[in-house]
């Protein structure tokens, strides 16, 4: 009996710290939730984005940390984490999630008028 061939599939997307998906079926959601709360280093991956063996919840076919989907950011509370302890590599991530989205946003967004 011949072998058969075993297919996987790789997204090769890191997801979105806000809703952990490729793509955001909502990028203003995801652009308030980013903008709303402090986010840092993911505790799992240590801001990499990398899957590792001292992840909890470690699966070795998993090519992105499952903490994070990927995006190396982790959300924290205001009382959590102080803004001096965030790094630099975080501030940078988060700051490219943002302008990604707010241009999602801006390109999505269709212009309002007022009724008279």
């Amino acid at each position: 009996m011949p072998a058969s061939a075993l297919t996987v599939s790789i997204s090769r997307n890191r997801g979105c710290p806000a809703c952990g998906n490729g793509r955001c079926a909502d990028p203003a959601e995801c652009l308030f939730f980013l903008t709303s709360r402090p986010w840092g280093d993911c505790t799992w991956c240590a801001g990499s984005g990398w899957a590792c063996e001292s992840a909890p919840l470690y699966n070795p076919l998993a090519v992105f940390c499952e903490g994070c989907n990927g995006s190396g950011l982790s959300e924290h509370t205001h009382d959590s984490i102080d803004l001096g302890e965030i790094s630099d590599d975080a501030k940078a991530r988060h700051a490219a999630h943002v302008a990604r989205l707010t241009g999602l946003v801006a390109a999505s967004s269709a212009p309002l008028a007022v009724a008279a």
